[in-house]
């Protein structure tokens, strides 16, 4: 078992918080968790760019064989196959999953969430977020309640300081970005992010010029560029089967060194949604 404590996305902090505050409900979420699965070893992965909560962690863990240890801190070192592979050397398999080399992987909110329902009787009504960004008047990890708007929460934050050019729901990597506020916190919302026009990275889409900074830039290996031009050509099927489509984790490392501003992931996505709507499709003609 692997409580993934990495959380390596710029500006995200909510984990790190929340190992600062919550290591006793993190520790009897983790303890239930063992008892359910009985797993040979549990480890927490936390990147050591984070050493208070590191030390905070192995205070908690003292003495339970439950072994803290400090990763790299390099992105996507949170991708649960990078820190299965880090921590026990076993790869996931190509198309695989992590229980496919006898590995379990849960972050830290949901333990939180597990030792709130078990030892306290509460169900999942609120989570720990991040909401932060250039444009953001005050900063800050706040404990919401599910249902709650984002339009709320940034007004709870002192509003904005500027116009934001981007509103992102999640991390500015992998997050997803929103046309209003008007939206509610879920349970997976781990950050709310008002990119100011300073810090965003935006500029005109052109075509590839074959540079190859997405390929060494991928953490598992693929080949972007040609990912991104079969998705815009609704090629999903040679994406799937010649560049293996959905081994991508969607980390959106291409994205970033990509000097043509190509929206690599955005195409990439797609592509494995046609692919799997292709898929069941299939599997109800069959039946």
């Amino acid at each position: 078992f692997i409580l993934n404590a990495a959380e390596c996305e710029p500006y995200l902090t909510a984990d790190h918080r929340a190992m600062l505050e919550y290591d006793d409900k993190i520790v009897s979420g983790v303890k239930i968790v063992e008892k359910l699965l009985k797993p040979k070893k549990c480890y927490v992965g936390i990147e050591d760019n984070k050493p208070d909560a590191i030390e905070n962690m192995k205070k908690a863990f003292s003495g339970t064989g439950v072994e803290v240890v400090g990763l790299p801190t390099k992105y996507p070192q949170g991708a649960e196959k990078m820190l299965i592979k880090v921590l026990t050397g076993k790869e996931v398999p190509s198309g695989g999953l992590p229980v496919d080399v006898g590995v379990v992987v849960q972050n830290v909110g949901t333990v939180i969430a597990i030792s709130d329902a078990v030892e306290r009787n509460i169900p999942l009504i609120q989570r720990i977020t991040t909401v932060s960004g250039g444009a953001i008047k005050e900063p800050k990890n706040i404990l919401v309640r599910i249902g709650t708007t984002f339009e709320e929460v940034i007004k709870f934050c002192g509003g904005f300081s500027k116009d934001p050019v981007k509103l992102i729901t999640g991390g500015p990597m992998m997050g997803f970005a929103l046309s209003n506020l008007d939206v509610p916190v879920i349970k997976g919302v781990s950050g709310i992010l008002a990119i100011s026009k300073e810090d965003a990275n935006t500029g005109e889409e052109s075509p590839c010029i074959r540079c190859g900074r997405c390929i060494n830039a991928c953490p598992m290996g693929l080949n972007p560029s040609m990912l991104s031009i079969l998705g815009q050509n609704d090629l999903y099927e040679e994406a799937k089967e010649d560049y293996n489509l959905l081994d991508c984790i969607e980390c959106g490392s291409c994205v970033f060194t990509c000097p043509a501003k190509r929206n690599i992931v955005q195409y990439i996505k797609y592509s494995k949604d046609k692919a799997r709507n292709a898929a069941n499709k299939a599997k109800a003609e069959k039946k």
